[in-house]
């Protein structure tokens, strides 16, 4: 009978470890650059969302202001947070609840549009800080607050006495201010080029080499962590 030929059959062919190390390379800097584009895009999305919700809360201070004939919502405390209750005075979020669709209630509340995204990310802090105010505006060669000092108990109602730094002011008494390129609040963190910065906050800039601020026009822009009135 004739002999019956045998085919050799295929050998499997096996990744040598050269070819497995360089898949390996290969997939973990793709990882690592999709995980790159991926903070970029999310740090991008943070910053835009803060800004939005300062522009929002820019809004409140403007209708607030139209409702007291021009005066400042204040007095404020310095360094604010996003709590607020109806016995905390000094509270931005407490002044402007009305205008912001909530209701300052004795029950400590949290007032979203005063949490910035980037910020909460790098919580718990030891202390709920995370905006100052402006609270030293030059105005002929003298040092104003214009929203008051909430440090300060006086029950007087002296809006019109630019000099009484206990009361707010009215924007309007700022003749001379440019007020687009003036702050009236931004980003706190323990890098702020201002004194007696409380402890226990963010380290350093939320939004890496930019700080968010809200203008005493009420637009909100980045701004670089030198930013100087021009």
């Amino acid at each position: 009978m004739p002999r019956t030929n045998r085919q050799p059959s295929a050998r499997r062919k096996a990744f040598t470890l050269i070819e497995l190390l360089v898949v390996i390379s290969i997939i973990a800097i793709l990882a690592g650059l999709t995980m790159a584009v991926s903070g970029t895009v999310r740090k991008s999305t943070d910053r835009t969302k803060c800004l939005t919700n300062m522009r929002t809360v820019g809004s409140a201070i403007g209708t607030h202001m139209a409702d007291h004939e021009g005066v400042l919502p204040g007095p404020l405390w310095t360094w604010q947070s996003c709590w607020y209750d109806d016995r905390d005075t000094g509270a931005i979020g407490t002044i402007l609840a009305p205008y912001l669709g909530a209701t300052a209630i004795s029950e400590k509340q949290k007032m979203d549009l005063l949490v910035c995204p980037s910020w909460q990310r790098g919580a718990p802090y030891r202390q709920d800080q995370s905006f100052i105010m402006n609270v030293a505006v030059m105005l002929n060669g003298v040092s104003v607050n214009p929203w008051g000092d909430a440090d300060l108990d006086d029950d007087s109602d002296a809006a019109n006495d630019i000099n009484d730094p206990a009361v707010p002011k009215r924007l309007l008494q700022f003749t001379d201010l440019p007020l687009s390129r003036v702050w009236a609040l931004q980003d706190l963190d323990a890098l702020n080029p201002v004194p007696k910065v409380p402890g226990g906050i963010a380290k350093k800039p939320v939004h890496g080499e930019q700080r968010n601020a809200l203008f005493f026009d009420f637009h909100a822009e980045s701004i670089p962590l030198d930013y100087r009135v021009p």
